[in-house]
């Protein structure tokens, strides 16, 4: 108990840091927001450093590199990388041990006794600070992409600019900044805001839970502190009751008197014991709900945690039973409150069978005989024991209460045989479905709302009352009960005749103390809400990474197409009858040409056009003029030329380019300009041509870039126009095929890694996403729930002005019920009106307590007429009235019947 005891002053001292902690949350976001939005709009910014040996090959030397590098290559974090032709040490490409100063190392050479390009030769570039980790698979992965990178471009035709490319590969590997994925910067920024709003709405419903924890032991120490407080005077009422019976000395009085000072010795007795260990686990309960630092008696500490429910339950029970004992003591020694006590007993007995008397045709004429008689005895005896003793007292006073009483035992068992034949009588009518399903009805629950209706919701059961009066049955439950499973075993054979579906059955009552939110929530809809948004996130990013299927959006069609080298080189068509179809073969290297066919294509695949403006240089080239040709190993159709002697080419085929176009190439560099290219188109003797790889200005970048990525194309191209082959392609189409083919691979280029693993991605995506979802289900679900409350507090407000309405109709003619229950059916009374009298004294006291409830309610401040429990009492008022109109008009109904029969 001192261990759970001090959890609970830790936590309620503490209990202030979580509003501290959601605000802190909240700031963390924002401040995350703010890093979010830097990282996803940030763009390179740092020059990259190239330190560039002497002598390299391709052109490539310090101030052609950066001039190749003057504002392209940039990088998120600054480095230097230092070119050579070398291959790297097992030091340099292993461990990273690079010149001081350095950060990447790149070699530009190529092994000319292994020239492997589909493997890149790995060894010849490596990023020192992925190097020196223990792991060397993402130096391995990044020393791959930056030689293929640069061999690319090399490919392509470019000499510095395949430097730079390789620089601007090495800043995406390893010079990033991280992740810029908006993706994971907005989960990541949005997850603490997410959290304290989540937290915020928790600790609300907590607050909530709190106060009405606080409301509910409130009321329930209110209920012992007036037992407490009411001790003395019940002590002084149960000495005076004792000393009245005290005076029987002789014969059955005192045998009467001393049982009844024994019962209301052991029930005082048990009223205290039982406020005693209430008063101490209010203690308890007071510093766990209220104050921890509260004191507490020790001693008879309970072992177990107390729960308020069932403290609170049992504190009205004290309170029905200090006020029961009030009763039965005035009612043992003649005091004239014994008709009130008895009256409350007999009321819901007497509504359960007004109920019943109303299905006439379910009940034979003898039965409704014999109930309203046995009703009429029970209200006799509540008017006799109201009127009949005065201020009496004595011996004989006693042993005529306890006759009374005797006879009520009596009455009431009567009225339970009559019920118990009658309830025998409907289940064999009802059948064996429609009493089983009465059997497992809700009878404990009817009871008790009658006795709430009955009692204008002062209380739901009557026990204690029963037990202090010594009329608590020992066999069979009191009449209430029996009558209501009349009622039952009635209203499922109506349902049957109706062919109306069964009632169903009322849904347990759920603890008021539990939290009214279980979202299906924790585990359910938010959850695969958040599994699909992380693979949706992570999807999105695969695709966003890939380098196949992507849909293409490139929309610009060939800027210019102008032609270099002798026209007479290109032949006519091999097959004389094509070219009467279609244009002569040098005819086709048009721009409008080559546009048609171009729109064509993407038209007829998932090809597009270009991505951006390009204007284009066809070289007519001699192929036996340049270089050295080889037949095809596997292709007729092909021939083969060696890679190094096409690299070597590049330098003259641009030459004769910048001679007839100098804006094509760049002057310093040497290379082709930007928004340029230049496509071979090589002829031999015998009529047949192809095309190589265009030589562009367009940078290959990226993890996965295919600009320039195979280097067959440029080296082992596809002739067409053979003599005796049937492959007639115009020039036109292949330059526009190529064409198309670029467009593909400069939308691939430059593609960058997301700098975060699917993983990671997926499951912070998820939280953020669950989070969220949770939130905004719990805030949706508060809303509703202050939305329906403010709806039902509105109805439940209108429904008690219309309550009020009714009792005033009822108070009006309350003189006009007197008469017509009293004076009119009291003359048909067998009990000389008694029975008629108690009837209407029961009605009018029920009219003022439900009158008095009715003004307690309309009294109440606005913030309290709220809230399930004040719409639960007006309910019970509403019930309540429904009870005494229908009484009322019952009563009308049967004096206007009498007046008639003697009229």
């Amino acid at each position: 108990m001192a261990g759970k005891r001090r959890l609970s002053e830790r936590l309620h001292r503490t209990r202030w840091l979580v509003p501290v902690v959601a605000v802190a949350l909240a700031a963390l976001s924002a401040g995350l927001g703010q890093v979010a939005q830097a990282r996803i709009l940030a763009q390179p910014d740092h020059a990259i450093t190239f330190l560039v040996d002497d002598g390299l090959p391709h052109g490539i030397t310090q101030e052609t590199v950066d001039a190749a590098a003057k504002g392209r290559a940039l990088s998120y974090e600054p480095f230097t990388i230092l070119v050579v032709e070398r291959e790297l040490t097992w030091r340099e490409s292993q461990h990273g041990e690079f010149p001081r100063g350095v950060d990447v190392m790149l070699s530009v050479g190529i092994d000319e006794d292994d020239p492997d390009l589909v493997l890149p030769d790995v060894p010849r570039a490596s990023v020192a600070k992925l190097a020196s980790n223990d792991d060397g698979k993402p130096n391995y992965a990044a020393a791959s992409d930056i030689r293929e990178t640069y061999l690319n471009n090399l490919t392509q035709g470019l000499g510095p600019s395949a430097v730079v490319g390789a620089a601007m590969t090495a800043a995406s590997r390893a010079f990033d900044g991280g992740t810029r994925s908006p993706v994971f910067w907005v989960s990541i920024a949005a997850l603490p805001l997410l959290l304290a709003l989540l937290m915020t709405v928790l600790w609300a419903r907590h607050l909530s839970r709190e106060r009405r924890r606080k409301r509910i032991f409130s009321h329930a120490r209110l209920e012992l502190a007036r037992v407490v407080l009411e001790l003395d005077l019940l002590e002084a009422q149960v000495q005076i009751a004792d000393a009245e019976l005290g005076r029987s000395s002789r014969g059955r009085a005192r045998t009467v008197a001393t049982e009844v000072r024994k019962r209301l010795h052991a029930d005082w007795s048990a009223v205290r014991d039982e406020s005693l260990r209430l008063a101490h686990e209010e203690q308890v309960l007071t510093r766990e709900i209220l104050d921890p630092r509260a004191s507490v008696h020790e001693r008879g500490a309970p072992e177990k945690p107390l729960e308020l429910s069932r403290f609170a339950a049992r504190a009205a029970a004290l309170r029905r039973r200090a006020d029961a004992l009030v009763a039965a003591s005035s009612l043992r020694v003649g005091h004239g409150t014994g008709g009130t006590a008895l009256g409350q007993i007999a009321l819901p007995t007497t509504l359960a069978i007004d109920d019943i008397l109303t299905h006439r045709g379910l009940i034979s004429d003898g039965e409704v005989e014999t109930l309203s008689r046995q009703r009429g005895d029970l209200l006799a005896l509540v008017r006799e024991a109201d009127t009949a003793f005065g201020s009496e007292s004595g011996p004989e006073v006693v042993v005529r209460h306890a006759d009374l009483l005797a006879r009520w035992r009596q009455a009431e068992a009567r009225l339970v045989a009559t019920l118990t034949k009658v309830e025998r009588r409907l289940k064999k009518r009802a059948g064996s479905a429609q009493a089983a399903r009465v059997a497992a009805g809700p009878g404990e629950e009817r009871v008790r709302a009658r006795v709430r209706l009955a009692t204008g919701g002062k209380t739901e059961t009557l026990d204690e009352l029963r037990a202090s009066l010594d009329l608590a049955h020992r066999r069979t439950r009191p009449p209430v009960h029996h009558a209501e499973r009349v009622l039952m075993l009635i209203e499922a054979i109506e349902e049957a005749k109706s062919g109306t579906p069964p009632t169903p059955l009322p849904a347990k009552r759920v603890d008021t103390l539990a939290p009214d939110f279980v979202p299906l929530a924790v585990i359910g809809f938010p959850v695969i809400i958040a599994l699909i948004a992380g693979f949706l996130a992570t999807s999105a990013r695969e695709a966003g990474d890939a380098t196949y299927g992507r849909p293409l959006v490139g929309d610009r069609p060939l800027a210019a197409l102008e032609l270099v080298g002798d026209p007479a080189l290109l032949p006519p068509y091999a097959d004389p009858t094509y070219g009467e179809r279609h244009p002569a073969n040098i005819e086709t290297l048009s721009v409008d040409f080559v546009r048609e066919a171009m729109a064509s294509i993407a038209k007829r695949s998932d090809a597009a056009l270009l991505p951006e403006d390009l204007e284009l240089v066809v070289a007519l080239l001699p192929m036996d003029d340049y270089l050295t040709v080889r037949p095809h190993e596997s292709s007729e159709r092909r021939v083969q030329f060696d890679y190094f002697e096409v690299i070597d080419v590049y330098a003259r085929i641009k030459s004769e380019v910048a001679s007839a176009y100098p804006d094509t190439i760049d002057p310093v560099t040497g290379e082709v300009s930007e928004g340029h290219a230049i496509l071979p188109l090589w002829v031999r003797d015998d009529g047949s041509y192809g095309v190589g790889l265009p030589l562009t200005g367009t940078l290959s970048t990226g993890t996965k870039s295919r600009l320039g990525a195979y280097h067959f194309v440029a080296t082992e191209p596809p002739l067409y126009n053979q003599p005796g082959s049937d492959s007639l392609v115009p020039a036109g189409w292949l330059v526009a095929s190529r064409l198309a083919d670029l467009g593909r691979e400069m939308e691939y280029n430059n593609l960058r890694l997301a700098g975060v693993s699917p993983t990671a991605l997926y499951w912070t995506v998820a939280l953020a996403t669950w989070t969220g979802v949770q939130a905004l289900a719990m805030i949706a679900w508060s809303l509703l729930q202050i939305v329906r409350r403010d709806a039902g507090s509105r109805r439940a407000r209108a429904q008690l002005r219309a309550l009020r309405e009714r009792l005033n109709a009822l108070a009006l003619g309350l003189d006009l019920s007197r008469l017509d229950a009293i004076a009119v059916l009291g003359n048909a009374d067998g009990h000389r009106g008694q029975a008629a009298e108690a009837d209407q004294q029961l009605y009018e006291t029920v009219l003022f307590t439900a009158w008095r409830e009715v003004q307690a309610l309309e009294g109440l401040p606005r913030r309290e007429q709220r809230g399930p429990e004040w719409r639960a009492r007006v309910e019970r008022m509403s019930a309540v009235i429904d009870s005494l109109t229908a009484r009322e008009a019952s009563v009308t109904e049967r004096a206007l019947t009498f007046i008639r029969s003697y009229s």
